[in-house]
């Protein structure tokens, strides 16, 4: 009869320590969609604007594009890695480039 295999328990420092370490520095440059109940949508990151109109805008986010759809979509603000749109927005898709 196989006897089970304990495994190493972990110390609580050890534990703690791992748990609120700071996460790799790759994770700061990822694309970050923030939409907001009063119809406005920031996006850090983005690459581009592949398409704009009143009722549609598709961004490309490295690897996926957003569409986001509504009325009276506005961009209010463009400006270092931060993007900003009013409006109503209805639906949002994703997809991947790749």
């Amino acid at each position: 009869m196989k006897q089970k295999r304990r495994a190493k328990r972990e110390s609580p420092g050890a534990y703690f320590k791992r748990l609120i370490r700071q996460p790799p520095a790759s994770f700061y440059h990822q694309p970050v969609l923030h939409i907001q109940c009063g119809g406005q949508v920031e996006v850090e990151g983005c690459k581009g604007v592949l398409l704009y109109d009143e009722s549609q805008i598709r961004l490309d986010m490295g690897g996926w594009q957003v569409s986001l759809y509504g009325d009276e979509l506005a961009l209010c603000g463009v400006g270092g890695r931060m993007l900003t749109l009013k409006g109503k927005i209805f639906r949002a898709e994703f997809s991947n480039e790749g």
